[in-house]
């Protein structure tokens, strides 16, 4: 039954954007807790254990999640900000959730059905960015998407940076479950071509650069080797220049040498195309204004989701843009003090990764690097499946605790003789 509250988290934070009949909030707000509950509930006799072993990370991230409500409640914008205090402890709720369940089945073969069932769903996500890629305006677009990027492909997720970032770390997470033996090479073979399509489907170079620093990762913790690190970048960036939304989003959208952004539409006039310096420029217009905004409140911050409401309205003119840096977000959302409680979180799951395998490290770090230009909180997919990994990270250590005890066999040994 745990295992099915699992997939039920997994299919529900796909449904961001289908509302409760009557009241206008996402079906999601009510079932990712519900589920996660579920979840709980049936571990009732290990949670004592739990807090016990992991008190320091759950005192770290409680003392987080109380400075979040404190600084929304001293918000110049407090409806703003409880509103987003209140969908951001969904989060809390789903953490402790993937605690007590990673904790619960630390077995090796639970933990590789939970991997692949993570994959499985990313392969969903990658699936319905071909039938975007195809049919754009297909009713469940409208039914389970956010306003569509097209040409750039977003699947259902929130936007083509969360897709593409999601399918890179989804093809370094096929890689790595294959060399542990966990998957077939013909479901490696299917991953590989599912996610670098999607991959240049998504025309996201903020997913591109995750994607390198993933390679490099799977090069240094020898998942992968030289040459199939090579195949593989090979195999992509020939889907990027043979795709032409992903060839204009390099600057080669008028080149002679690959002029496929005429082979896209008959008319080129006819969709709006992003300039490719102009939102890596934008950038620094929201860091500018959260550097600002900092400066005019640097202990408590303007309250969690204020930036995305009110700040970036004055920079882009529509709501929803974020500071595009995770650190940045939070210094001007929840001030210095809200920094600090947040780096400590970081260190605190830092100390865990040593013991870990390569399994949660390496997706951890990618999903770490990919908020570095940018800002994900706001997809449930994403954040759901990112805090499935901290997770699994946190309680790996049980694992090498249990597993790397020389002195004991030699003091068994010892009491044999």
């Amino acid at each position: 039954m745990i295992n099915i509250f699992f997939l039920l988290i997994l299919f529900s934070s796909l449904l961001g954007r289908i509302k409760f009949p009557g009241i206008n909030i996402g079906i999601h707000y009510l079932l990712l807790p519900a589920f996660s509950f579920g979840i709980i509930s049936l571990s009732t006799k290990n949670i004592p254990e739990i807090l016990r072993k992991h008190r320091i990370i759950l005192i770290s991230i409680s003392l987080l999640y109380l400075w979040m409500w404190l600084s929304s409640f001293m918000s110049q914008f407090p409806n703003t900000a409880i509103l987003y205090s209140i969908k951001y402890t969904t989060y809390f709720i789903l953490f402790f959730a993937f605690l007590v369940l990673t904790f619960r089945n630390i077995k090796a073969s639970y933990l590789t059905f939970y991997y692949r069932c993570i994959l499985y769903l990313l392969q969903v996500i990658a699936a319905f960015g071909f039938l975007e890629a195809l049919f754009p305006n297909h009713w469940i677009f409208e039914l389970l998407k956010f306003p569509s990027y097209y040409p750039q492909i977003g699947s259902i997720m929130q936007n083509p940076n969360q897709f593409g970032v999601i399918v890179a770390i989804g093809l370094c997470l096929s890689l790595i479950l294959e060399k542990q033996n966990n998957i077939s090479k013909l479901e490696l073979y299917i991953s590989e071509f599912v996610f670098l399509i999607s991959l240049a489907l998504s025309a996201s170079r903020n997913a591109w650069l995750v994607l390198i620093f993933g390679m490099f990762l799977l090069l240094i913790y020898k998942i992968i080797s030289i040459r199939k690190m090579i195949f593989i970048m090979s195999l992509w960036l020939l889907c990027i220049v043979s795709i032409p939304v992903s060839t204009y989003r390099i600057g080669l959208g008028d080149s002679k040498i690959f002029p496929l952004i005429n082979l896209f539409v008959t008319n080129t006039n006819e969709i709006e195309l992003p300039s490719p310096v102009g939102t890596a420029l934008s950038r620094f217009s929201l860091w500018q204004a959260a550097i600002i905004e900092t400066i005019k409140r640097p202990i408590t911050g303007i309250g969690v989701g204020v930036f995305a409401e009110h700040i970036g309205v004055k920079v882009f003119g529509v709501k929803g843009y974020h500071a595009h840096n995770i650190f940045l977000n939070v210094l001007v959302e929840q001030g210095v003090i809200g920094l600090l409680l947040f780096t400590n979180f970081l260190v605190r799951v830092a100390s865990y990764l040593k013991y870990t395998n390569p399994v949660t490290i390496i997706p951890i770090m990618m999903f770490l690097a990919s908020q570095m230009p940018d800002f994900f909180a706001e997809d449930y997919t994403f954040t759901t499946i990112e805090f499935y990994f901290l997770a699994a990270a946190i309680n790996s250590q049980k694992d090498f605790v249990i597993e790397s005890k020389p002195q004991t066999i030699y003091n068994v040994q010892k009491t044999r003789n």
